[in-house]
């Protein structure tokens, strides 16, 4: 067991070392409050901070994941002109599209290499792995424009490797980089995307799929497990 960023557990109460707080408005509602410490910060923060992404690039995000759904958040505020989600249900494509997704691909049915190719033909400039398998970040590896870069995110088991062409890297000059919690600032970031919330440029309402009592964390995680909830969160205590 570890205790995720050192605060991680379940409990009425917490001691937590300060470094650790941040402020929020006092009318943000708790379950969107509760969700912007994690997947906000490393959703969103993977497109603001780690990639820089700018107005007009093109992003490609695999996973539509509470965390992906929030880099497409991000992909938005920052002014993408194509926002390419990847994913294997469809339920998830279509919370993606409400989230601000410009296009959606169905991997199950669809080679998503060619499908992004066919919409973006010289590559995308940014792509997004927030699933974390070895043929996911190959993929994303092909789809690079020239200069592109691929960010790892996303993490299904400690062994996962991926191969990287020498030849094909040094043509193309693609990145490949490793993103910890979006490259984040807690203590500047989580009142940033609490604002942008609050001006309706974030969306976090639609995250929130259910609410539940600390009694009830473990039939929560047990309804997580379909894939078709974006976050569960406790307001009961």
């Amino acid at each position: 067991m570890h205790q995720g960023f050192g605060l991680g557990g379940f409990a009425e109460r917490a001691l937590i070392h300060e470094n650790q707080l941040a402020l929020v408005p006092t009318e943000l509602p708790f379950a969107q409050a509760a969700l912007l410490g994690c997947g906000v910060l490393t959703g969103a923060g993977s497109v603001l901070n780690t990639a820089n992404v700018s107005a007009g690039d093109s992003v490609v995000i695999f996973g539509a994941g509470g965390v992906g759904l929030n880099a497409v958040s991000g992909a938005r505020i920052a002014g993408a002109s194509r926002v390419v989600v990847i994913d294997i249900q469809p339920k998830r494509l279509e919370e993606a599209r409400r989230f601000g997704a410009t296009d959606v691909i169905d991997s199950a049915h669809t080679n998503p290499v060619e499908a992004v190719r066919g919409l973006l033909p010289s590559g995308a400039d940014h792509v997004f792995d927030f699933v974390g398998l070895k043929a996911v970040a190959e993929q994303g590896l092909e789809m690079l424009s020239a200069g592109g870069g691929l960010y790892l995110v996303g993490v299904t088991r400690p062994d996962v490797e991926i191969a990287v062409n020498i030849l094909g890297a040094i043509g193309g000059q693609k990145r490949v980089q490793g993103v910890n919690l979006g490259s984040s600032n807690a203590k500047r970031d989580i009142p940033m995307y609490a604002d942008l919330y609050r001006q309706d440029r974030m969306n976090l309402d639609d995250l929130v799929s259910r609410t539940i009592s600390l009694h009830e964390v473990n039939d929560g995680y047990e309804s997580l497990k379909s894939g078709s909830l974006n976050r569960v969160v406790v307001t009961s205590f």
